[in-house]
């Protein structure tokens, strides 16, 4: 017998949608604005959470959720941060670099995410022999990626500069177990379209700034 999934209730992901497309857009508005000065910043900002706080069709967030449907709660995620960053920019300065020998989690962290990604597109077109996407609502799914948040935590848990990140990566799980947003499915909270072409941009030019550097060794 199969078991029921638990899915968000409809009151709250109403609510939702319009909190994590407004964190989303508002992390992008600083993202893209960077290095600008701080009341163009803050008025784009401003501009964007109130496009996302119209009530029915006049909010942005209402034509993002026909298309797109929810962001994930990583894409709400790293918006939130952006804006914070914004906002206190002296955090950026407690944010100590990565020791040089120990490395980073989060090169390994996107080229994983890319892999499900795709993963789920096979699954999608039916080229799997299983329902990867079906194991996002079952107790499986979670418990794995509490799993590699706990060997994260052990290989990289002392490194300052990673530890803000860990705990992030933590509390994107509790919510979700909380909340269950945005879909009832553990993919949906930690992937999404967007965030994904976004990593694979990322990752082709992480290989072409590595490619370049071994070249230069080299010559």
């Amino acid at each position: 017998m199969d078991l029921i999934p638990w899915l968000p209730q409809a009151a709250s992901l109403a609510l939702a949608r319009h909190g994590l497309w407004a964190l989303v857009l508002g992390g992008a508005a600083c993202w893209l604005l960077r290095g600008r000065s701080r009341p163009m910043q803050l008025s784009v900002l401003a501009l964007a959470l109130l496009c996302t706080a119209l009530p029915g069709s006049l909010s942005v967030s209402y034509w993002l959720g026909l298309a797109f449907k929810a962001p994930s709660l990583v894409s709400a995620a790293l918006g939130l941060v952006a804006v914070v960053l914004t906002l206190w920019p002296r955090l950026r300065q407690r944010l100590t670099p990565a020791e040089p020998g120990g490395g980073s989690p989060w090169p390994w962290l996107r080229g994983l995410a890319v892999t499900l990604g795709w993963l789920l597109l096979a699954d999608m077109l039916a080229l799997l022999p299983m329902s990867l996407y079906a194991w996002g609502f079952g107790t499986p799914a979670l418990a794995l990626a509490l799993l590699v948040l706990l060997l994260l935590g052990w290989r990289w848990g002392a490194v300052p500069a990673v530890q803000p990140g860990l705990l992030l990566a933590g509390a994107i799980l509790l919510l979700f177990v909380l909340t269950r947003w945005p879909s009832g499915n553990l993919w949906d909270a930690l992937l999404d379209p967007l965030l994904w072409l976004g990593l694979q941009v990322r990752c082709l030019l992480s290989f072409r700034t590595s490619a370049r550097a071994r070249s230069v060794h080299t010559a």
